[in-house]
């Protein structure tokens, strides 16, 4: 390295160590105070979540809907997450059966490039919500003896939206 460049070596890591110093064990402060008023027109609706919960997935192929619905507040120990899906408008899998706290039940995974999934395991099934950042959507369906199906579904991003961060945070869902 010669002499120019160690100056400017070190002011670099003068301007960023202080920012990576003084990073926390939780979430950033925008997906900490994500508010959902703020949110709200960023969730689609779907006809599978009523309406007072949350849209937070949903993809429509033919006459199959698959969602994913919350409700507005969700923790360890109040709240809910279902993943529903139904033909021709009626019901075929919901996931868990009965509302209840979705720690255990679920897990959240944001990707450093803006990906992000939601899967969930029900009679030797793994179920993956994939939500890329920059490309449509997709279930992935893992059988029990490997084989596994896409079902591709147009663009969604709400995975990635401050709020559903939260949800998934203080659900126990994800840990940062």
């Amino acid at each position: 390295m010669n002499k120019i460049d160690r100056p400017m070596l070190l002011a670099a890591l003068l301007v960023a160590a202080p920012a990576a110093l003084s990073q926390e064990s939780g979430p950033v402060e925008s997906i900490r105070n994500a508010a959902w008023e703020l949110s709200k027109d960023y969730y689609p609706s779907s006809p599978l979540c009523a309406k007072d919960e949350i849209t937070l997935w949903t993809c429509s192929v033919g006459e199959r809907e698959y969602s994913l619905c919350s409700s507005r507040v969700v923790t360890r120990v109040e709240g809910y997450m279902q993943y529903r899906a139904s033909k021709a408008g009626k019901a075929m899998f919901t996931y868990p059966t009965d509302k209840r706290p979705p720690v255990g039940l679920f897990t959240y995974t944001a990707y450093g490039n803006g990906n992000a999934s939601v899967e969930f395991a029900n009679d030797g099934y793994r179920y993956s919500l994939m939500d890329p950042l920059r490309s449509d959507s997709s279930i992935l369906v893992e059988a029990p003896g490997g084989r596994t199906s896409e079902i591709a579904c147009g663009g969604n991003q709400t995975l990635q939206v401050n709020y559903t961060m939260r949800l998934m945070y203080e659900a126990g869902l994800w840990d940062r």
